[in-house]
Order: structure tokens, then C-alpha cells, then sequence
């Protein structure tokens, strides 16, 4: 790596050493995030984390949502008619939600760039106004910005929201609605600001007519709530005529393993890269160690770190975790003619080493992949069903780490396969900057009757990380 892209690489130090202090908070965004999707009967949302910059975003912007239908004493308030109010004038509130701590990276540099288009258009109903100002979309990303004035003399809360494209529902997986604001209580008076982003598939053909439904919950009193629906115009493809493609001159091999770079999509708000790992490599290929886009553009040549990632974990764009797609930010317009992907690794596991085998009576770890895995007895005290994983990263680029995923199944020592119980998953992590370390810490519920199955239980891992460095690069240029 030259220095200049080192440098870069590190400038977020601060930024990832902030990470590991907002991880309590994200586990509190993401179980009341959970409640509504549960409350709908939707499918359970995962995190997905591609370098640690996502973690400090989400749960800085973090919503205080819940299930409405759990909420004691709640009563749906009596509907009177929504009035409906429709203003033409251009985008002029990018101020209102500059500086908020979005998730999406490449949110504040579409309000620097003026892409929002305008919609102002609101409803009131029982004195509360929810007006959707502005809304962006590229075929693959969504933005609506929208405001909620409090009218009543109580305080109100957001509490669920969704995107309505007629004969269907906006994906849930991979939705996420954020606050200029350090709450989602809206006082008697007040206008609380939120942007709502979401994944759009290449492969569907979204109508243009949809409408963006919003529940308000009333904190105080009988605990009333509103439901608002705001119709408006939106274009799945408002860049089409700005939008370019280049295509790879070859596939991007790295320690001997094949990831297919299928395009290079450019649009005004973000870089797309499409990749594919080729299911006949001898390894599991689970990302791109710090990956980087040089992009060459009327003379210029831009180099772009820190992407955000589509997956089939995070999104409903993707069912095959062999695929994923990159974005890179935009910060200047302007369409690239050639552009260059550089990895410096992969995160990968040979396909024989996929497993963990433990002994959940003596807790005792018989084969994992490497040795910086390993079962610690929990603060907490243990429990006989639970075990406590920790994975130990040396020498890491913090930005790439990716954190360990288990399977929701095991088998015990007899080949019987069982379902785990309860929630699996990653509960904490802690970073050391100077040392270029991180600790993470993995929660495994077996569920209690599993002591007694025969030994070792055997668990089928899905993502690890394991760093295996070898830069590499692949071209791409706008003709096929």
C-alpha cells in the first residue's frame, strides 16, 4: 500500500475508535427496529457490518421505535379525513437535515451536490403534519426526506413507517428510517426531521405513483394513534439520461480465487460495483479487504474508500450470498470514462475449515478455523446452554473487519441436526487504534436441552473473518 492511500485509509481513526462505544446503543436500535418488523410478521432484519463506519452512524441516528401493538393502553385515534396540501417550489431545505449522523455515507454529499428533487406535499390529521419535502432515487438507492409537525398539546412519537409502491410493499430488510434529532419524540409544537433509505432492485420495475405511510403515537394521555398516508410522484430512475456503465476487461483474482466484477454503474449519487465470487474457488470468499475505486473522469482521477455494501444479508436485492454489490460515494459530477478496482485481500476460509466444534458440557472449543477464536466464560456468570465466543484480530485494517456469523442450526455428535434457540449473534467489540486490534465478543444459545445431546456439537459458520492479503486490481472501461 502507498503512503498517500495509507494515509487515507486511517484517516477515520477517531471515527472507528468512536465505534466501539456505540455498540450498546446499536443492539438497542436494532432490537426495537426488530420489534416492528416482528409486529408486521416480517422477516427479521440482520446487520451487516462492512468496516465499523456503518456501526457509529446507525446508532448515532438511533430511533426509540417499538411495536405499537404492544404499547399498553393504546387506542387508534378517530379518523378524521386527512387534508391533503400540495406546494410547487424548488428543493431549498438541504440546511434542515445537513450535518445529521447518517448511516448512508453518501448522504451529505447528494445535499452539498442539490440532487434532492422537491415534492412538498403534506397531510394533517387530528393536528398532526407529516409532509414528505423531497425524495432521490437511482435505481438502486432510495432517499425521502420528510418532516412531522406536532400541532396537539401532547407528545408524540414515531413509531412505524412504510413504503407503499401499490401491488407491493417497500422491502423491509435493509430499511432504515433516521433523525436529525436526538429522539423521536416530537413535543407539543415542535417539527421533528427523518430520512428514510432503502435498496432498490435492478430487476424490478418499480411505478413511478407511490405512497409513504406514516404511524404517530401519542406518549402521553390514552395513548392514542395516527396514521397518515401521503401519495406522491417518485421516479425509481430520476438520473437515467446521467447514468453510465463500464464493463471489466477481466475478473479480479486474488490469492488464486476468482470474484467476477460484473459493471461498474455510475449515477449522480453513487458508484456501483457488482461482484459475484465464483463458486468453483477452493475458498469461501466472504469481502474485499479494503477495497478502493480510481475513477478517471474528463482528465481527472478520483480515488474513492470506504464503500457501503448490498448484500444478501442486508437487503432483499440479493438471495445468493455469493453476490453483493459495492457503492462507492460520489463527491463531484461527472461521468468516469475508465475507472480501476483495487483490493488489498480477501476475507476468506478454505470451504473444509466452515465448522466449529465445541463441547457444551466442559465448554470446551475441539476445532475451529484458527486460533484466534476462542470460548471465554462470560461476565455474567455462565449459563449451560450458552456458550461465549471471542475472536481476536491482529494486525487488522479495522475498517474491513467483518464480524463472525454462525448458523441458527448445529448438529450433535450423532449427525441430528437442532435448531438453536433464542437470538445468536455478535454482542460487542472493542478496538485498540494503536495497535491496529479489535475483540469481539459472539453469543451462542443452543437451547437447554442440548447439554444432554451427545458431544461435540458441530456449527456451520456462514462469515468469518480471516484475512489472507494480496493486492490486486481489475480495469473497466465504457466499452464491452
Amino acid at each position: 500500500m502507498i503512503d498517500k492511500e495509507e494515509r487515507v485509509l486511517h484517516q477515520n481513526v477517531d471515527e472507528v475508535k468512536h465505534n466501539a462505544e456505540a455498540l450498546e446503543e446499536m443492539k438497542l436500535y436494532n432490537a426495537m427496529r426488530g420489534g416492528i418488523m416482528q409486529g408486521k410478521k416480517r422477516e427479521k432484519r440482520r446487520s451487516y457490518f462492512y468496516g465499523m463506519g456503518v456501526v457509529i452512524a446507525a446508532a448515532a441516528a438511533a430511533l426509540f421505535l417499538f411495536n405499537i401493538n404492544d404499547a399498553p393502553g393504546t387506542e387508534v385515534a378517530e379518523q378524521s379525513p386527512q387534508s391533503y396540501t400540495a406546494t410547487t417550489k424548488p428543493w431549498t431545505d438541504s440546511a434542515k437535515f445537513s450535518g445529521a449522523s447518517i448511516s448512508d455515507r453518501s448522504f451529505q454529499s447528494i445535499l452539498d451536490r442539490n440532487l434532492i428533487k422537491p415534492v412538498y406535499q403534506s397531510v394533517e390529521k387530528n393536528g398532526l403534519r407529516v409532509e414528505v419535502m423531497g425524495a432521490v432515487a437511482d435505481t438502486r438507492k432510495l432517499f425521502i426526506l420528510y418532516s412531522v409537525h406536532n400541532n396537539t398539546d401532547q407528545t408524540v412519537s414515531h413509531a412505524d413507517f412504510s413504503l407503499d409502491f401499490g401491488a407491493f410493499e417497500a422491502a423491509s430488510i435493509g430499511a432504515s428510517l433516521e433523525i436529525t434529532a436526538h429522539s423521536s419524540q416530537i413535543n407539543a409544537g415542535q417539527t421533528s426531521y427523518f430520512i428514510y433509505t432503502n435498496n432498490l432492485s435492478p430487476t424490478v420495475d418499480y411505478p413511478k405513483e407511490v405512497t409513504w405511510n406514516v404511524m404517530l403515537y401519542q406518549t402521553s394521555g390514552k395513548g392514542l394513534q395516527t396514521n397518515l398516508s401521503i401519495p406522491f410522484e417518485l421516479d425509481p430512475d430520476m438520473f437515467k439520461e446521467q447514468t453510465r456503465t463500464l464493463h471489466p476487461e477481466s475478473n479480479l483474482i486474488v490469492d488464486g480465487q476468482t470474484i467476477k466484477v460484473n459493471q461498474v454503474l455510475y449515477t449522480p449519487l453513487n458508484t456501483y460495483v457488482d461482484l459475484e465470487f465464483d463458486k468453483n474457488n477452493d475458498k469461501q470468499v466472504f469481502s474485499l479487504i479494503e477495497p478502493v475505486l480510481i475513477v478517471k473522469s474528463a482528465g481527472k482521477t478520483v480515488k474513492s474508500y470506504y464503500p457501503g455494501i448490498i448484500t444478501a444479508d442486508n437487503s432483499e436485492v440479493y438471495s445468493d450470498r455469493s453476490q453483493s454489490t459495492l457503492y462507492f460515494k460520489n463527491t463531484q459530477d461527472g461521468q468516469p470514462d475508465a475507472a480501476t478496482l483495487k483490493t488489498f485481500g480477501i476475507a476468506a476460509l478454505d470451504k473444509d475449515q466452515m465448522k466449529i466444534k465445541v463441547d457444551l458440557s466442559k465448554k470446551q472449543m475441539i476445532e475451529a478455523p484458527n486460533s484466534d477464536l476462542s470460548i471465554i466464560e462470560s461476565e455474567e456468570g455462565a449459563e449451560a446452554e450458552k456458550i461465549l465466543f471471542q475472536q481476536t484480530f491482529q494486525k487488522a485494517p479495522l475498517n474491513s473487519i467483518i464480524s463472525m456469523r454462525l448458523s441458527d442450526t448445529f448438529t450433535d455428535g450423532n449427525g441430528q441436526s437442532h435448531k438453536t434457540a433464542g437470538v445468536n449473534g455478535q454482542i460487542s467489540r472493542i478496538s485498540s487504534n494503536k495497535e491496529s486490534t479489535a475483540v469481539d465478543k459472539y453469543l451462542y444459545n443452543f437451547g437447554k436441552e442440548a447439554v444432554e445431546y451427545p458431544q461435540p456439537l458441530t456449527l456451520t459458520i456462514e462469515r468469518y473473518w480471516n484475512p489472507i492479503m494480496d493486492t490486486q486490481t481489475v480495469e473497466f472501461s465504457s466499452q464491452k
